[in-house]
C-alpha cells in the first residue's frame, strides 16, 4: 500500500466517524426535543407547585 493509497484511506475513515457522529448527534437531539414537547409543565429546580 503506497502512501498515497494510506491518506486517502485514513480520510475517508475520519469522514466516516464524523458522519456516524452527526447522526447519533441528530438522534441524541430529536430525542430530547420529543420528551421536552411531550412534557407540559418546565421543569424547573427550586419552583414551587
Amino acid at each position: 500500500m503506497s502512501y498515497v493509497d494510506a491518506g486517502y484511506t485514513i480520510a475517508l475513515a475520519t469522514v466516516f466517524v464524523y458522519g456516524v457522529g452527526l447522526g447519533l448527534r441528530r438522534r441524541r437531539w430529536e430525542r430530547a426535543l420529543k420528551v421536552a414537547e411531550d412534557s407540559e409543565e418546565p421543569n424547573v429546580p427550586g419552583a414551587r407547585s
